[in-house]
């Protein structure tokens, strides 16, 4: 009798993301947060050795970004580490749900709103461009809880049960969202977002499309995506780099003055040109706390996913 197909091991493992997402989210948002610290890191523990393949994607990474091979004993802590705070993140981010604002308040700080508040006194919106740095939705509840209006991109997930959850959990933390989806022109929301004074957050640091600008980080070649400059530019709506980084009692959050680029009168190469600025910044906020990167597939061209 022949074993299981294809599609059936697919169904079971997506299967097995949705219980696995839904569980989280319920220990989450119930876990005091000695506990749920507690259990992320026991998580962390039993999870990182089934790991392999993975490990050796984020090791590289880190290898590149710490100039060490990635067998190196540095590069190996860094990406242990790596592992552990993913998995804090895991946590934290469904716990922000249930946290009271004075609590998420006395958790998060920002350096550098100022450079918001006056891009928002123009009335043309701001652009936040991201790397996938400590908690990015931390970031987004803040600056809801404050106020401020907050449109974010949800890329396409598999299976829909496990975007569903996502969508529905950042709208829970007063995010406006987009769903990267086909048939949602989100250049053409997202204008209309900043039109009315957003602040549009973009995580920015993984061309998903292979058609990005073509940049230098760490010393080698990679792709951004252009998304970000390119709304910049079209509507005219300043851009600043964000990142966020996990602090001992919570998260410490950085943006940066807004990027300038002076016209060139070629949009492309003015696109070029700011996307290389956004990579810039996001070396320099990788480079202050590599283990902060959550990014789990090969970062640079060329290199292989296994």
């Amino acid at each position: 009798m022949p074993g299981p197909g294809p599609e059936l091991w697919g169904q079971l493992a997506d299967l097995r993301s949705v219980l696995s997402l839904r569980a989280t989210q319920w220990l989450g948002m119930r876990l005091p947060r000695p506990v749920g610290l507690r259990a992320a890191e026991l998580y962390h523990r039993l999870s990182y050795p089934a790991s392999r393949a993975q490990r050796a994607v984020v090791a590289r990474n880190l290898a590149r970004v710490l100039g060490r091979p990635p067998g190196d004993p540095l590069v190996q802590r860094a990406t242990r580490e790596c592992f552990r705070l993913y998995a804090q993140y895991w946590y934290e981010t469904f716990a922000l749900r249930t946290m009271t604002p004075e609590e998420v308040d006395r958790r998060f700080r920002v350096q550098g709103i100022e450079h918001v508040d006056r891009a928002l006194e123009e009335g043309k919106g701001v652009v936040l461009a991201l790397p996938h740095m400590g908690n990015w939705d931390a970031a987004g509840h803040w600056l809801c809880l404050h106020g401020y209006r907050v449109t974010a991109v949800a890329e396409a997930l598999r299976p829909r049960e496990v975007f569903e959850l996502f969508y529905r959990h950042r709208r829970a933390l007063g995010l406006d969202i987009v769903p990267l989806v086909p048939g949602v022109r989100v250049s053409d929301v997202l204008a209309e977002r900043l039109a009315r004074n957003h602040v549009v957050a973009l995580v920015a640091d993984r061309d998903l499309t292979g058609r990005g600008v073509a940049v230098e980080m760490f010393g080698a070649p990679r792709r951004l995506p252009s998304g970000p400059a390119r709304l910049a530019l079209a509507t005219g709506a300043p851009l600043s780099t964000c990142s966020v980084y996990t602090a001992p009692d919570g998260w410490r959050c950085v943006i940066a003055p807004p990027l300038e680029v002076e016209r060139s009168g070629d949009l492309r190469e003015d696109v070029a040109r700011l996307t290389r600025s956004i990579a810039r910044d996001f070396e320099r906020f990788i480079a202050a706390a590599p283990a902060d990167w959550h990014m789990f597939q090969p970062a640079w061209d060329g290199e292989p996913s296994r």
